[in-house]
């Protein structure tokens, strides 16, 4: 899946300018332009924004089921934001789009990409003629058999592919770039003081939680995880007992913090009973990288995604794992556009995190 071309457009800095779409529970457009330095993503603009919600059913485990439903989705969005243009990249995060570590003979990445159905054969759940492949290379090495290169093999089926660029055709838009979610969630992340340590970016959404980890500011292992918020918003409406209530909003207020009564005390135990198997999931994956790579354990988890804000969450996490757990805030170091409204992204600004570094098109 090569990532997206981006384009070159007039604005506030100049820089290359790209707009991306994060399709899940909720589509999101977010048209980005990078500065420029030594890290143009430091200094870059968010010149419009927008997010509508899917309806319940138009996407079902991650399958498209109502193609037609999700384009119109996708071009309300589209139209709200009023992006520079409407060709995108595109996020992908479904649980089957395969991540391993490969190594392939180093040589013109053209070519590594050419013969990744030869090399990555044996990696694949698919037949490789029925597969797109991508390459993310994250370091190099001299072997036995040569210069080789150490990285991250993107796999999706076509038939995905094809559905999700179907969708966005029809939307009005044209894909000129596929991504891997979670490569968008470091691409965003992963700055400054972030690039010198060994960090666990966690975007809990409400379909799905993506979970990558960068070591020295390079993405090394990409888990998706079918665990989400909205576990929590099914439990607490089932505890509820058909009781009229903002499900959403007291996930927020109340989370997992049991140290109320009443109401407030069956929605907490309603979300931490339904949350405890995600921050399990997360939990047993960070140990499974501590114990693959000794001495170089995660040193810190970053929480984003609407999940971010459910009160209790990061600290449940942060007691599970014995590790600082912070909210990302992927606007702190980018500069705001006219047609953006600051103040209602307020409170909410984790959301942005995927999108964003999708936006930001693959350039670090």
């Amino acid at each position: 899946m090569p990532i997206g071309q981006t384009e070159r457009d007039e604005g506030d800095t100049v820089g290359t300018r790209s707009v991306a779409i994060d399709i899940g529970a909720t589509v999101r457009v977010a048209d980005v332009e990078l500065a420029n330095g030594a890290d143009p993503r430091d200094g870059a603009t968010l010149h419009s924004y927008a997010q509508r919600p899917v309806p319940p059913g138009v996407i079902r485990d991650g399958v498209i089921e109502e193609p037609a439903a999700l384009a119109s989705v996708i071009r309300q969005a589209v139209s709200i934001a009023k992006p520079s243009s409407k060709r995108v990249i595109v996020g992908l995060g479904h649980p089957s789009v395969v991540v391993r570590e490969i190594d392939v003979p180093a040589q013109n990445m053209d070519k590594v990409r050419e013969s990744l159905a030869l090399n990555a054969q044996d990696q694949l759940p698919m037949a490789p003629e029925d597969a797109v492949l991508d390459f993310y290379p994250t370091s190099e090495y001299q072997a036995q058999a040569g210069l080789t290169l150490r990285g991250l093999l993107v796999a999706s089926s076509r038939e995905l592919v094809r559905e999700i660029v179907s969708v966005l055709d029809t939307a009005g838009v044209r894909v000129t770039g596929i991504d891997h979610a979670a490569l968008g969630l470091w691409r965003g992340g992963c700055r400054g003081a972030f690039m010198e340590h060994t960090i666990a970016f966690v975007d809990v959404g409400a379909s799905r939680t993506l979970l990558t980890v960068s070591q020295m500011g390079v993405p090394t292992l990409i888990r998706v995880l079918p665990q989400s918020s909205s576990d929590a918003n099914r439990a607490i409406a089932n505890a509820l007992k058909g009781q009229t209530a903002d499900v959403e909003a007291l996930k927020r207020e109340y989370g997992m913090d049991l140290n109320t009564s009443g109401n407030a005390r069956t929605v907490a135990e309603a979300a931490a009973h339904a949350l405890m198997p995600l921050v399990e999931a997360i939990r047993n994956t960070l140990v499974y990288v501590s114990s693959s790579n000794p001495g170089s354990g995660v040193d810190r988890i970053v929480l984003t995604g609407g999940g971010a804000y459910v009160r209790g969450f990061g600290q449940a996490l942060s007691s599970a794992t014995r590790l600082p757990v912070s909210i990302g805030d992927p606007l702190a170091s980018m500069r705001i556009g006219r047609k953006v409204d600051r103040g209602a992204l307020q409170g909410r600004e984790a959301e942005l995190a995927t999108v964003i570094g999708l936006a930001m098109g693959g350039q670090k």
